[in-house]
């Protein structure tokens, strides 16, 4: 909407009067003004429409809230909202405004009920000092009377006797202002424009400093600010100005330009490195602003990178959906759950992810079947919730500005997806159960069972991202489903592939089919023999030992492995007791096949040493002789045929 001008303004307020002195009065106020705080922007819209007896109460409040409030507190949106309405909102709210930002918009929230409201200047309850007379009082700019309205001075609009709003200052409120902050209305009233002598002697102090010590623009202007009782950034300013008009002969020629690429790449991850912000301006001798400036606009950059999938429903874009999607609905989920597994709905024995945990898993799988089952009415309102708060933290990346974007702008949308990823965190914790199960059903030779449950994890979190919670369908089953679909897939591509190595018909392949079944033999060989004399190594240990490592570690393939705490439930000893013993077994197991091994090449060492295993085929048993030499010319073929019986 844009804003009217002069000449519309005037014609609208005559011929609508009050109504249009809201509308204008909301829609470039309200939606223009620095407000910090969104519940303080909405707030100020919603007491627009209170009538005008209502609002000067109000005004009043907010005049008698603002000298009460100091910087370094936090102040309960409920305290503040009582303060100034009288009203306690009807469901409350953890959230809170800090004194700076709470002093920031209640002076907002004066000047714009102020200017709601037809007050007369003759009405104002004491003298009205206008910008030129507060300029004029204290010697300062207007600037500087910007500045003091943002640290609490109030101003208000009146509407003078020619007719016209116009901001003004009640001398009260300026002597309350000026007795609270003494040395800052001091320091602003000595304040004098610099000269042409003192720019001279800047500019030579900081080149004969840049020269001798080397130093970067951010320590020059501390030194020479401290010398002339000055701010660091007049003489920052002073020098950048000078160098920019004069680039033949700049002091600091390459930091006038922006920051290189290259630069801010390094800047970005040095700072994610956890780098100071002291130290990269110091390096690259910039204002720590200029790194955090760096830093925010990358961090907005990302974020409009970011591919954020969202399932699309009408209750988001509810007006109170914060309250019913993250408070309402919550709960009732949670009510339902208790009813449903009270009554047994979420305990069904033909529930394969639910009823039974598969014994022939490793223990650190079989945990994954032991964990509580979300039910499904707490599963949909998550899914809910993590695509509400997707669905507001991509409406807030629309509409960021990356070359503008602060702190302010980006903490709220990192805080809602950080939110949002740990509710996916939870739905893929709580559902890896089905990703193993699956994978269970895909095992094969060439691949490890852990191999499919990694693959079978990475679609599982993409079926998070993906489930539509509308459909009367439940998560398990879409995400069984998405997993063999893909499951199947890869095996169809490694097929493929295999098929496609296979069929080339090339020498080289061929050529190397003995080699290779000769070096798969061997490994077949080594396995077998390394099993075998485990099995006699452990057959020296005791009765208690070889019991403990064989339960421990699976070796029987009759009985399933267990861990420390069930053989301290079976042997009657603790999990650290049961450790211990485990050690010293080990140890005492390695010390026996080391004493093999060095028998076994002592042996071997001997010069009628017989083979170190009796299935052992020695290297040069096995010759492979070149294709070439088996082909006979046709006439040896024929003298070597046996003649006629």
């Amino acid at each position: 909407m844009q804003r009217p001008d002069g000449a519309t303004a005037v014609n609208a307020y005559r011929q609508f009067g009050c109504r249009f002195d809201r509308w204008l009065c909301y829609n470039t106020l309200c939606l223009m003004a620095t407000w910090r705080d969104q519940k303080m922007m909405e707030l100020a819209g919603q007491l627009t429409y209170s009538p005008a007896e209502k609002r000067h109460e109000q005004l009043q409040s907010a005049l008698e809230l603002l000298p009460t409030v100091e910087a370094g507190r936090d102040y309960p949106w409920e305290f503040v909202l009582f303060r100034i309405t009288g009203f306690r909102p009807v469901h409350p709210t953890d959230h809170s405004l800090a004194g700076k930002t709470l002093r920031h918009d209640l002076a907002t929230l004066i000047e714009f009920l102020s200017d709601t409201l037809a007050i007369q200047v003759e009405n104002a309850g004491g003298a009205v000092l206008t910008l030129e007379e507060v300029t004029k009082k204290f010697d300062v700019s207007s600037k500087t009377i910007q500045r003091w309205r943002k640290a609490g001075l109030i101003a208000m609009r009146y509407i003078y006797p020619d007719g016209r709003r116009r901001l003004g200052f009640l001398e009260s409120s300026v002597a309350q202002f000026a007795s609270a902050n003494k040395e800052r209305v001091e320091k602003s009233a000595t304040f004098r424009q610099l000269s042409e002598d003192e720019r001279e002697l800047i500019i030579k102090w900081a080149r004969r400093l840049s020269l001798k010590c080397q130093c970067c623009i951010k320590e020059i202007s501390e030194r020479i600010g401290k010398k002339l009782n000055r701010a660091p950034e007049t003489i920052r300013y002073t020098i950048r100005k000078h160098d920019k008009e004069n680039p033949e002969t700049a002091i600091f020629p390459e930091h006038t330009d922006p920051i290189r690429e290259l630069d801010r790449q390094v800047i970005i991850a040095c700072f994610d490195r956890g780098v100071p912000i002291d130290c990269l301006a110091q390096r690259y001798c910039r204002t720590k602003t200029s790194i955090y400036r760096v830093v925010t606009s990358e961090r907005a950059a990302n974020l409009k990178r970011l591919p954020i999938e969202v399932t699309p429903n009408a209750l988001f874009d509810h007006p109170d959906a914060d309250n019913i999607i993250l408070k309402e609905l919550p709960a009732q989920a949670l009510a339902a759950a208790q009813e449903s597994v009270a009554a047994g709905q979420n305990a069904k024995a033909k529930d394969l992810f639910v009823a039974r945990v598969p014994r022939d898993l490793p223990g650190y799988l079989q945990d994954i079947f032991k964990q509580p089952v979300m039910p499904q009415e707490i599963e949909l309102d998550a899914f809910r919730r993590m695509n509400y708060l997707k669905h507001k933290a991509l409406k807030l990346i629309q509409s960021l500005d990356v070359a503008a974007a602060k702190e302010a702008d980006l903490a709220p949308i990192e805080a809602l997806l950080l939110q949002a990823n740990a509710i996916k965190n939870q739905l893929v914790q709580s559902n890896l159960r089905v990703a193993v199960h699956v994978a269970r059903k895909h095992q094969r030779p060439d691949r490890q069972l852990m191999e499919l449950v990694s693959d079978g994890t990475i679609w599982l979190m993409r079926a998070v991202e993906k489930f539509d919670f509308t459909r009367n369908v439940k998560f398990s089953t879409y995400a069984s489903y998405a997993i063999m679909k893909n499951f199947a897939r890869d095996r169809a591509e490694a097929l493929t592939r295999r098929d496609k190595h296979l069929v080339t018909g090339q020498d080289e392949v061929l050529n190397a089919t003995p080699e290779r079944v000769h070096d798969m033999v061997g490994e077949r060989l080594d396995e077998v023999s390394l099993k075998q004399e485990l099995t006699e190594a452990i057959s020296e240990l005791s009765t208690r030992e070889r019991e403990l490592l064989t339960a421990h570690y699976g070796l029987n393939e009759e009985q399933e492995s267990m861990s420390l705490s069930e053989l301290g439930e079976k042997l009657g000893l603790t999990k650290a007791r049961v450790r211990q013993l485990e050690m010293r077994a080990l140890k005492k197991l390695r010390t026996i096949l080391e004493d093999r091994k060095q028998a076994a090449r002592r042996g071997a060492s001997a010069p009628d040493a017989p083979p170190a295993h009796p299935m052992e085929v020695p290297p040069q048993v096995v010759k492979v002789e070149p294709r070439a030499a088996a082909v006979e010319s046709p006439v040896q073929a024929d003298a070597q045929m046996p003649g006629p019986v």
